[in-house]
């Protein structure tokens, strides 16, 4: 994290897991150089400390206390060397593969043909993995299952960085503003519920609705919130009576990049957002149907 700082690549989470673990950035690095040192850096640390633990078990045994003091400190080391070892393995998403992937970055200048090649890398490294793990356990060493999993999960994360890699370049230089529907679909506050499920839930595929008055954005309307109300109340209750705040989770302002809206829509698991400029005025909504949509026709052209 701290390498990544100083890199200006923000770390937003890292997924720990028997082997090691994995960050997963804000951004992909600029440069080979500032790739090959966040890569490095995990490796370096766990040999640092597998060093350190030796140290003090050796120490320790120096001394002829008993084993109870110092053992653990010899199981700290190996584990940590273990950990090196495995996390230098040339396959991309590990440590190794991204130390590859700037390698290859280097001498090519290929950015996208460098991460396929670590990326086929991880997939050779989980194969190997799943295959050793299939022996073991057919020679009576459950131990092989744990292989078999942690092949299969490098597998599924070599493959789902490299087809991240690909749309990071099609939405490159793209922004919300370019490839959002400027009429969107809105809903005054005086719409009744009736209405709101005859002409709009039933006919559109959305899930909630922006209420607006004079342009400006007053809050959302969803289907949730006219279960709550008595059907027999529809038509006497209006879309302003049961208007909720449109969180910041729902809005994106028109100039943040596309890539950020889908993001945005993956960790929230909604199809849509509202485009909300200055002022609060809606200018729009964008889809997750859209962004695919430039993605698929970006990747058929190769543009």
């Amino acid at each position: 994290s701290m390498i990544g700082n100083l890199n200006k690549i923000p770390i937003k989470r890292i997924t720990l897991f028997i082997f090691g673990g994995m960050s997963q950035m804000s951004h992909e690095p600029r440069t080979p150089g500032a790739e090959f040192k966040m890569a490095i850096a995990g490796p370096l640390s766990s040999l640092f400390l597998a060093g350190v633990f030796f140290g003090v078990f050796r120490l320790l045994v120096s001394t002829g206390l008993s084993s109870v003091f110092f053992a653990p400190f010899a199981w700290l080391a190996e584990i940590n060397l273990l950990l090196a070892l495995f996390n230098l393995a040339p396959g991309f998403p590990l440590d190794g593969g991204r130390v590859l992937r700037s390698i290859v970055w280097h001498f090519t200048g290929n950015f996208e043909g460098a991460t396929n090649v670590a990326s086929k890398a991880g997939q050779g490294v989980a194969f190997l993995l799943i295959g050793f793990g299939v022996v073991l356990f057919l020679f009576g060493q459950v131990g092989g299952v744990w292989l078999v999993l942690i092949g299969w999960f490098l597998n599924q994360s070599a493959v789902g960085s490299f087809q991240q890699v690909l749309v990071q370049h099609a939405l490159e230089n793209v922004a919300v503003r370019d490839i959002m529907t400027v009429e969107a679909k809105t809903v005054s506050p005086q719409t009744s519920l009736q209405e709101l499920v005859d002409h709009y839930f039933l006919k559109h595929r959305f899930g909630r609705f922006p209420v607006t008055e004079g342009g400006d954005l007053r809050g959302v309307v969803t289907l949730h919130d006219i279960k709550e109300v008595a059907r027999e109340n529809w038509p006497n209750v209006s879309a302003g009576e049961i208007i909720e705040p449109a969180g910041d989770n729902i809005k994106i302002s028109p100039g943040e990049p596309a890539i950020n809206a889908l993001t945005k829509m993956a960790e929230g698991e909604i199809g849509h957002l509202l485009v909300i400029g200055s002022g609060g005025h809606l200018e729009g909504i964008i889809t997750k149907t859209d962004i695919v949509r430039l993605i698929k026709v970006r990747d058929e052209l190769d543009y």
